[in-house]
Formats: structure tokens, C-alpha cells, sequence
């Protein structure tokens, strides 16, 4: 009778990319850090009208969410639409991701590189 191969009787290791697409995957969840990060603490309003397109439903959904895995919080007291949202140091950690993010959008955006126009 042949053995089970080893290597199917390991555990799966998680995986730190999938991980983390789990998180700040989504149009949201990105829009929403961009602005935090360019535009640094803002009330629930500010970020309505700063992420387009997106719902209030969306966006109280995504800072629940966002909340929720360490990202984003709130200042301490009455938490309401006036009460700002910040990052938080692991939110804020996520610069370098969206600087070369841009770096390979200005890549994307430019003539020549096979993308339509």
C-alpha cells in the first residue's frame, strides 16, 4: 500500500498576501485609506464627499470593517459623524504600499505601455 505523501499531511501555512487582501481588499477599503493617508484624520462627512461614488451604507460598512482589523479608529469620547477618523500606526504603516502603488499607476497611465487609451 503506497504512503501518503508528507507534504499533504502538513498543515497549510496562512498566507501573509492573501491576508492581507482579506483586509484592504476592495474599492473601498483602498479609497478610504488613500484618503486617510493623504488627507489624514477626517469626520464621517469628509469621507463621503472625498471617496466618490460611494454610499453612506458603503462607507459605514467599510469603517466598521477597517475598525475591526486595527486600521482605522476613532478619537475617544462621543463617537458620532463628527467624531474624526484616523489611521492608526499599523494604517499608517500602509504608506509605502500606496507610494509604489502610485509609481506603477503613472506607469499604467502612461502612452506605450499596451494599456487602451
Amino acid at each position: 500500500m503506497p504512503q501518503p505523501d508528507a507534504a499533504l499531511n502538513r498543515p497549510l501555512q496562512p498566507c501573509p498576501v492573501e491576508q492581507a487582501i482579506q483586509v484592504i481588499g476592495g474599492k473601498w477599503k483602498l479609497l478610504l485609506l488613500r484618503s486617510l493617508l493623504l488627507n489624514g484624520p477626517q469626520r464621517y462627512n469628509e469621507l463621503l464627499a472625498s471617496v466618490t461614488a460611494i454610499s453612506a451604507k458603503e462607507l459605514t460598512r467599510n469603517l466598521r470593517e477597517l475598525t475591526a482589523a486595527g486600521l482605522v479608529t476613532q478619537a475617544p469620547g462621543r463617537l458620532d459623524r463628527t467624531t474624526p477618523y484616523t489611521l492608526t500606526e499599523l494604517g499608517e504603516s500602509l504608506m509605502p504600499i500606496f507610494k509604489s502603488m502610485l509609481t506603477w499607476g503613472r506607469k499604467l497611465l502612461s502612452p506605450g505601455n499596451g494599456s487602451p487609451s
